[in-house]
């Protein structure tokens, strides 16, 4: 049998994980039939509601999608809202359930006139100047302050459990009343509130606790998987640079390597990467490494240097064909890359996605020039037929109120392609 290293290293497995494997937009579709159905057993006044449990590698995205997610509007009780409100917990850091708990006191009974209440000790005599009174033969009951992160305003919110299978196993069984009664023994979450936690694979090379069936079938689990083209959107709306955007394009599989290359250490250094515009020079191919060695792994730090310094300029950049300033240069050079022995079509590949990638951006405006532009590109013959095909199909799925949708109106082309599908 291969040991766990082994398994990592040759087999990207997602086993130890839960649920359906899901890209980016479908685990969005995942979360707003969750919170739905957390709505509807609210409303029936059922205490039916499930936590959710995102599982991935690490550094996939799992915490930054939810929070993306998180900035939705959304309508409650018939209100309109910019977004959930967020509760980030740090599970992995408690050591004692008193910090799942809240802080204990003592409280005793006062009452006035006809109302009665119970006040912590340290308090009453506060109460006692107020001409509260206090009933000696209720006694002394200790109750519990919940902690400051714990919302208690109604609306809805979620409580962000991350990396919750990382904290200690007496901290997870005693968070099962928690997934089951969306409450402690001590408090109780309020109306709209949903949990979310985030977990990483339970029999790979990660420090994690088991979770056993009796936890497993208190919350509704789903896998997230890395997805090049849809991260390629997400990278663009960050502003990496576009050299690793394109490598990661072009080779999706890179996207994880046996120990540190993942979508959030990529990301970091394409980051980083925007620093060294070229790498020819010895200078900066030695600060290329550095900063790459202290993020990434040899393979991927290898096969990026060869993208870079062989491949990366056979990419046109989405800005440049939008503008359309050069377009004997844009026609050759695509003529050129499928005219060799070997045709480049994963370069066609790539420019299309990065060009998806452009457009779906908010910033970016389908004024009349850019259109016709993108629509001269798109309709060009060296375009192959399905890549041309999956880029319109994209653009017209996009839900943005119609603004996306405009880059493939007024041509007869573009609208036959997609309605030949719809």
């Amino acid at each position: 049998m291969a040991d766990k290293k082994d398994v990592n290293e040759k087999e990207h497995t997602y086993k130890g994980c839960y649920g359906e494997c899901v890209g980016y937009s479908e685990l969005d579709m995942f979360l707003s039939d969750a919170f739905e159905m957390n709505r509807r057993a609210e409303e029936c006044g059922s205490d039916e509601k499930f936590a959710i449990c995102i599982w991935g590698h690490a550094g996939v995205g799992k915490t930054a999608k939810i929070k993306q997610y998180c900035r939705r509007p959304v309508v409650w009780n018939n209100t309109k809202y910019d977004g959930y409100s967020v509760f980030d917990v740090p599970l992995a850091q408690f050591e004692e359930m008193g910090d799942l708990h809240g802080m204990p006191s003592r409280h005793v009974k006062v009452v006035k006139k006809n109302c009665e209440m119970w006040v912590p000790e340290e308090v009453v005599e506060g109460y006692f100047k107020d001409g509260w009174e206090l009933v000696y033969s209720a006694g002394v009951q200790t109750m519990y302050a919940p902690p400051y992160w714990v919302p208690h305003e109604p609306g809805p919110s979620i409580l962000l459990l991350d990396d919750w299978n990382r904290a200690s196993i007496r901290i997870i069984k005693g968070i099962m009343q928690l997934l089951q009664n969306y409450g402690m023994v001590s408090w109780k979450l309020p109306p709209g509130c949903n949990i979310v936690l985030t977990a990483n694979p339970d029999e790979q090379d990660y420090l994690v606790t088991s979770i056993d069936n009796a936890i497993l079938t208190r919350i509704r689990s789903v896998t997230l998987k890395e997805d090049a083209k849809e991260w390629s959107v997400w990278a663009q709306t960050e502003g990496l640079d576009p050299r690793g955007i394109n490598f990661v394009l072009q080779y999706p599989e890179m996207m994880i390597g046996p120990e540190r290359t993942n979508p959030r250490t990529l990301a970091q250094f394409f980051r980083d990467l925007k620093m060294i515009p070229d790498i020819r020079s010895e200078t900066n191919q030695r600060r290329f490494l550095m900063l790459a060695k202290s993020l990434l792994d040899e393979q991927t730090i290898s096969s990026l240097m060869v993208f870079i310094e062989r491949d990366v300029e056979m990419v046109i950049e989405p800005e440049q064909i939008l503008a359309g300033k050069d377009w004997d240069f844009i026609e050759k050079h695509m003529e050129k890359l499928m005219s060799g022995r070997e045709k480049r079509i994963d370069v066609i590949g790539v420019i299309c996605d990065r060009l998806y990638a452009y457009i779906v951006q908010h910033t970016t405006k389908p004024d009349k020039k850019s259109i016709e532009n993108f629509q001269r590109f798109i309709c060009m013959d060296t375009i192959p037929e399905d890549i041309r095909h999956n880029l319109c199909l994209r653009l017209a799925r996009v839900k943005d109120n119609g603004k996306t949708h405009q880059w493939l109106l007024h041509n007869e082309k573009l609208t036959k392609l997609i309605m030949a599908v719809l």
